[in-house]
């Protein structure tokens, strides 16, 4: 091929990779001109159309309403004692044997709170077998195993050890590693404690001053505010698997069907319920509006501060809009923290989860918008420490939400009953549940 030819060919693909950037930012560029595109191709164009609010009457009505002073108070007031408190450290002296029988070679696998639950196990079978337990800092299986060696290699190792039956000893082992012995590295508490400290210090006059003056706006040494963490988690996997509808229309409804059959063949059994008898099973995930008008019926107003703790939201802004809408100063890890104050964590999913376990932990309140691993794992701790956490009630807000005439007034009070006892009220763990989201009574003792 001949110089010229080959400028040619060089031009050409410029051109098309010129071409490609330029329609990908179409919808950011010019946000209604793909409408029309995506209404006759919905399965290529879905992404891009912003979802329509499904409630709006309720919207209008939380966005009109006022928050007495008395409500406010007793919404923030902490925890009274439930009369539990944790067990006094009588296993933690037990004597260890002299020499160990082997080794435990564990291999994690999972996201933040898999491997977290995978420690405590792998911990407490080290100790039934009397063993020196090993954890490699990164996730392989291992090729190869030798028992010659004493060692038994155990991939993946993940959640493995039942929760019934088993010595008590044990039991508050793997509850003093949980929730008391595991730590996280220097440089997640430091960025955690960098955005606790701007969640509770920013002036409530001047919020969108940007990231370059926090140092500034801390100065002000009034007193600490408060600060709920909300744990939204509404990502693409999470609407695909429930086979719900969110108000994307048609698009959106084949967009997600076909990306569930390409993920998991058919065998999402949702799928064979309508969108009606989901909501009414409580099966369906809380989009930003729906948990925003939680939030406000139980007495969250626009001067809220709001920590957004997720990972990718299905729909992107257009989806948290309604959201913003009813609390203004919400922030999550880009708005409170510069780039180079989060280079160790960004695109390490696990670290950036870690972050927000942190701050959900030091929170006045913490709420998850759908039942998960995160969820489980801080309902856990936290009842640990004896702090409030809103668990919603998926069944009575699946049903509230498909009542169409449901006004605001009566909304908020439904929603006000339905979750009086969902507030950090201690549970006692029924058979086969997990220790690390119910830690009564086996993790703590009556006072």
């Amino acid at each position: 091929m001949n110089n010229r030819n080959q400028q040619q060919l060089q031009s050409q693909t410029r051109r098309w990779a010129l071409g490609g950037a330029f329609v990908l930012l179409l919808p950011n560029l010019f946000p209604g001109l793909l409408t029309p595109l995506g209404r006759a191709y919905p399965s290529l164009f879905s992404e891009w159309n912003a979802p329509r609010p499904m409630h709006l009457e309720l919207m209008n009505g939380a966005l009109q309403q006022q928050t007495s002073g008395e409500q406010e108070s007793e919404l923030w007031s902490p925890l009274p004692d439930q009369g539990w408190k944790r067990c006094a450290d009588s296993h933690a002296k037990s004597s260890l044997p002299k020499k160990s029988q082997g080794y435990i070679q564990v291999f994690l696998d999972g996201g933040l709170n898999q491997q977290r639950m995978g420690i405590c196990d792998a911990v407490a079978v080290a100790k039934i077998l009397n063993a020196t337990l090993v954890l490699p800092h990164f996730e392989v299986n291992p090729v190869w195993q030798d028992s010659s060696y004493g060692i038994a290699a155990i991939a993946p190792f993940s959640h493995r050890l039942a929760f019934d039956n088993l010595p008590s000893e044990i039991q508050q082992l793997r509850c003093k590693v949980n929730f008391e012995a595991l730590v996280f590295v220097p440089h997640i508490r430091m960025l955690a404690e960098t955005l606790i400290n701007r969640l509770r210090y920013a002036p409530s006059g001047d919020r969108a001053v940007g990231v370059s003056n926090w140092e500034e706006r801390l100065d002000d040494k009034r007193r600490a505010g408060k600060y709920v963490v909300l744990h939204l988690r509404f990502d693409k996997d999470m609407a695909a698997h429930s086979a719900c509808d969110f108000g994307g229309g048609k698009a959106e409804k084949l967009a997600l069907g076909k990306y569930r059959q390409v993920l998991w063949q058919g065998r999402v059994l949702n799928s064979q319920f309508t969108d009606e008898e989901l909501r009414i099973q409580g099966r369906c995930p809380l989009t930003p509006e729906e948990i925003g008008l939680l939030l406000a019926a139980l007495g969250f107003n626009n001067s809220t501060t709001l920590y957004l703790a997720s990972h990718k939201v299905y729909g992107g802004e257009a989806r948290i809009s309604t959201l913003k809408k009813l609390f203004p100063y919400m922030e999550d890890k880009k708005s409170l923290s510069s780039a180079e104050e989060r280079a160790k964590v960004d695109g390490k999913s696990s670290l950036l989860a870690a972050v927000d376990y942190y701050v959900g932990m030091q929170s006045d309140i913490f709420v998850s918008a759908s039942p998960g691993n995160m969820h489980n794992a801080l309902v856990g701790h936290r009842t640990y420490n004896n702090l409030k956490t809103i668990r919603p009630n998926m069944v009575l807000l699946g049903k509230l939400f498909l009542n169409k005439t449901l006004e605001w007034s009566d909304f908020q009070q439904a929603v006000k009953n339905g979750h009086k006892n969902r507030q950090g009220q201690l549970r006692l763990r029924k058979e086969k549940q997990s220790i690390y989201t119910y830690p009564i009574p086996d993790c703590m003792c009556q006072a």
